[in-house]
């Protein structure tokens, strides 16, 4: 073996450790991201099942609704209506979300000159949840829409195969699917920039130092801190998003953004948009108890360097 291949083998070795310490943090992000969505997802399915039918009849009725679709379709097919879509979405999210929220807020502190950190320190972030939101809106706006079909349907029946034999073919199918996809990009920005803002700031303002390690109470207070925000600031576009992706969207499908949170005042006053505030305060507050440590850990382990957070 000459001089030649043994370079090359060592160029070969080293390639394949650094794919390895590259991939390794990924895998470990995606692993924890996804037993995340499947240790929280049946509560977090009948939160957001219930939220999304508060939001589509205006009827803030817990009670009423939940004894509603339990005597109307049972328990499978009524109070976990749209579970299997909403697996669905939950798994392939916290799959592909957990590397983006790690990697992609380190990536943009590398590359942004260091004057315009220190101007607007949490500016990475925000980048970060502008990333998450546009590629998110674009790939789970078919899978919201059929869940949102499921979760506000009042007989139990094949949604997709429904939606083909109304639409007119694949191109009605297809402008179906992605029905209310400008409001769901709209919410998503303006949910991942705002979680990610007051996630980042809540949890650093309880920690002494960087590499600290929450306490059980610090993300009780977290998780209130960072839901409250959300619910006020963010409700709004996702009352209007179920107006856009429920079943009985005529009124609203073929409105601009700005002429349905119109309607929806003009109809419902203020707390149109605040329907079902309660399920979905008690879903973000469940999710940001499962969430704050999890975020917590992996940025401490892959994320941004401690002296720089």
């Amino acid at each position: 073996m000459g001089l030649n291949d043994v370079n090359n083998m060592s160029e070969t070795t080293q390639w394949i450790y650094k794919g390895k310490e590259i991939l390794k943090p990924v895998f470990e992000t995606q692993l924890v991201g996804m037993s995340r969505a499947v240790i929280g997802l049946p509560m977090d399915h009948i939160f957001d099942r219930f939220k999304t039918l508060i939001q589509a009849q205006q009827n803030n009725s817990f009670r009423q609704l939940f004894l509603e679709s339990y005597r109307r379709n049972g328990i499978f097919r009524g109070i976990f209506a749209g579970f299997s879509s909403q697996m669905t979405i939950q798994i392939f999210k916290q799959y592909y979300r957990w590397p983006m929220m790690i990697f992609i807020p380190k990536f943009f502190k590398e590359q942004l000159p260091q004057p315009i950190m220190d101007r607007v320190p949490t500016l990475h972030k925000a980048l970060t949840g502008v990333t998450i939101a546009l590629f998110e809106s674009f790939i789970t706006c078919p899978f919201e829409r059929v869940k949102c079909q499921l979760m506000t349907q009042t007989e139990s029946k094949s949604v997709l195969k429904y939606m083909w034999q109304h639409d007119g073919g694949l191109k009605g199918f297809t402008r179906d699917l992605f029905t209310g996809m400008e409001i769901m990009m709209l919410k998503q920005v303006v949910s991942w920039t705002n979680y990610l803002y007051w996630d980042h700031k809540v949890r650093y303002y309880f920690k002494q130092h960087p590499q600290s390690q929450l306490r059980i109470e610090q993300i009780v207070f977290c998780s209130v801190l960072t839901a409250i925000p959300n619910i006020l600031i963010v409700q709004p576009f996702d009352s209007i998003k179920t107006q856009f992706q429920m079943e009985n969207n005529q009124q609203f499908k073929n409105l601009t953004i700005w002429n349905a949170f119109k309607k929806v005042y003009q109809e419902k006053g203020i707390s149109g948009f605040y329907a079902g505030w309660q399920m979905r305060f008690c879903q973000f507050l469940f999710q940001a108890l499962l969430t704050t440590p999890i975020m917590d850990y992996l940025e401490r382990q892959h994320g941004l360097p401690l002296e720089t957070l």
